[in-house]
């Protein structure tokens, strides 16, 4: 299994970067032309390719949908407008760079409109794969692609053979693919024009909160670690500088009173942590 992830950039060329089932960095590239992917793809065979940039302007108004269902979990993201004329606008030269890059590989990996991804070109944002996989915003006193990095290296990617912010963001964007062909992934919007990928099968029922930086005993914040959430859920896929995910806390103590109906090590657990028992148990 191998999932590309692409980062567009208008003067720097794209930076690709080709991560294997087991998140390893099979190959990174940097300033390939839109034009030499057709070449690029045949040799790299990924399973799925994940393309930081919408495929297209949208259908009406100033927005999509998925972005603003993004902006509704406090995830900030640019607007792709549905007015064409605004090719000619300097900031949107990189939107038009990604159309060109999905039109380019449409005929292998055709635009992903829903179901499963294999095969197809889905649009991914890597500020919003990170949030989605640490489980909360970046903390404000941490530079952004440095948690990224972080939140990379929590999942498992090898972040030393990535050698700029960019690569970072084209891995998060691989990183994302592949859990989308694990079908770990779910894609609000529309897709008729346009959904942004996100790497878990279920979002939260509130905006993702502020996360906070880890301080040592001295008061000092040492540098970004993320680990796994340990809720005991199945399904949670967030990384977290503590113990638990904002708000997983209530999972485990929930799983912890299921436990404690049927055994003493789970009461003890409750103990610990100063939760009361189940009310039936007091």
């Amino acid at each position: 299994m191998r999932a590309l992830g692409i980062d567009v950039g208008v003067r720097k060329g794209l930076d690709l970067v080709l991560l294997d089932g087991s998140r390893c960095v099979l190959e990174a590239e940097r300033g390939v032309r839109p034009g030499d992917l057709p070449m690029v793809l045949e040799r790299m065979r990924p399973d799925v390719v994940a393309v930081d940039s919408p495929p297209a302007w949208a259908r009406s108004g100033r927005s999509r949908v998925t972005e603003r269902e993004l902006r509704w979990f406090g995830i900030q993201c640019f607007n792709t407008p549905s007015d064409a004329r605004m090719a000619d606008h300097p900031f949107y030269e990189w939107m038009t760079v990604g159309f060109e890059t999905f039109a380019r590989i449409a005929d292998r990996y055709p635009r992903y409109r829903g179901g499963r991804v294999a095969g197809t070109a889905i649009e991914v944002f890597p500020h919003a794969s990170a949030v989605v996989l640490a489980g909360c915003l970046p903390p404000t006193s941490v530079p952004k692609h440095r948690w990224r990095r972080s939140v990379l290296a929590g999942r498992g990617v090898d972040v030393s053979a990535l050698r700029s912010a960019d690569q970072v963001d084209a891995a998060l964007a691989a990183l994302t693919g592949l859990l989308a062909l694990e079908r770990r992934f779910s894609a609000p919007g529309d897709p008729a024009e346009g959904v942004i990928v996100l790497p878990a099968p279920t979002l939260p029922a509130h905006p993702y909160r502020r996360g906070e930086t880890p301080r040592e005993p001295d008061g000092q914040p040492p540098l970004p670690g993320l680990a796994a959430c340990r809720c005991g859920d199945p399904a949670c896929v967030a990384l977290t500088g503590a113990e638990f995910a904002p708000g997983h806390d209530a999972k485990r103590k929930s799983a912890l009173w299921r436990a404690a109906r049927q055994g003493q090590q789970a009461v003890d657990e409750l103990r610990r942590r100063g939760w009361e028992l189940p009310p039936e148990m007091r």
